[in-house]
């Protein structure tokens, strides 16, 4: 008789709600890309054109282009929450200025250049602001983070430096941003502003059932742009995709390995050998799966520098012979 697959349920409940809130995120990022004129270039031309739209932020146009410094560093004293201080940040004032110069700068671009494809973009998101919310937009995430260094006192940020900028951003103030990735047409800007869902000082701690322990907010190990991006890049079938969800969720959601920079090849045969094997019980063609997704999760990794230098260029024991 075959052997029958048994998870435990509190695995299973959390992997269906990960499913639904991570499918949703990965249309957000879809329409993070804010291709605003799909016949003028193909989707992957805009895509790569709009991974560099923070780079404006230091360029001779708009290197000016800064928040209110004291005000930011107000708000980091009075440890407000980066998006919810963002937010305020997004007063009418300053997002009918954006826009102005942006439709300058539309207007003096040639036709259908990157510079001006740029600009047509980040107009496209101000008009679809309740579909696209602000705080997705990198170009005002990259604004706001020039701004942040100059107010503590920091190394001014380059060109060079933004992306990794923009990450730590994400993964710092991750469990806000999916909050505001899924409720945009609620969002509201200027000082008044307040995310659904979440109280000024942070977010709403949830009640658990467990009066032994207390809900704690974790960092996420690696962030949802990097996932969405890995998966982006896979030419996989719908049916392959969906097991890579499951078996990323069962790593980083019930596995919880901590942040990326720590991961070593030690933690990856740690989960495959013993945890996964202890919690899933999987069957051959699961364990298979598992192996085989982690070896191109960890690969992608590796490829975007992403890796801690323990990996090394081998794989870890318990990926050696995976596909």
């Amino acid at each position: 008789m075959a052997k029958k697959k048994v998870r435990k349920a509190g695995m299973v409940k959390r992997q269906q709600s990960k499913k639904h809130t991570k499918a949703q995120q990965r249309r957000k990022f879809a329409s993070r890309r804010m291709i605003s004129n799909p016949q003028a270039a193909t989707q992957k031309r805009l895509e790569e054109l709009l991974s560099t739209l923070p780079f404006l932020a230091f360029s001779e146009r708009f290197e000016d282009l800064k928040f209110d410094i004291q005000a930011v560093k107000e708000g980091l004293e009075a440890e407000t929450p980066e998006p919810l201080l963002l937010m305020r940040l997004l007063t009418e004032e300053f997002l009918e200025g954006f826009r102005a110069r942006f439709e300058e700068f539309e207007r003096e671009t040639t036709p259908q250049s990157p510079d001006n494809l740029l600009a047509k973009a980040t107009i496209h998101q101000l008009d679809h602001s309740n579909e696209i919310p602000h705080l997705s937009n990198p170009m005002i995430v990259a604004v706001y983070l020039k701004t942040r260094a100059e107010a503590l006192g920091e190394e001014a940020l380059t060109r060079e430096t933004i992306h990794d900028a923009l990450n730590d951003y994400e993964v710092r103030n991750s469990e806000l941003i999916e909050l505001i990735s899924e409720s945009p047409s609620e969002l509201i800007y200027g000082p008044e502003a307040k995310i659904p869902g979440s109280a000024d000082s942070g977010i709403e701690e949830e009640a658990t059932t467990d009066s032994d322990s207390k809900e704690v907010v974790r960092v996420p190990p690696i962030s949802e742009e990097v996932l969405a991006d890995f998966r982006e890049s896979l030419d996989w079938s719908e049916e392959d995709l969906s097991r890579l969800d499951e078996d990323l969720e069962v790593f980083l959601d019930d596995f919880q390995p901590p942040v990326y920079q720590e991961w070593t090849p030690d933690l990856i045969d740690e989960f495959i050998n013993e945890w996964f094997v202890r919690e899933a019980n999987p069957l051959e063609e699961d364990l298979a799966s598992m192996r085989k997704n982690m070896l191109y999760f960890l690969r992608y990794l590796r490829e975007k520098s992403l890796l801690p230098s323990c990996f090394g260029d081998t794989r870890p024991a318990s990926l050696e012979g995976a596909a």
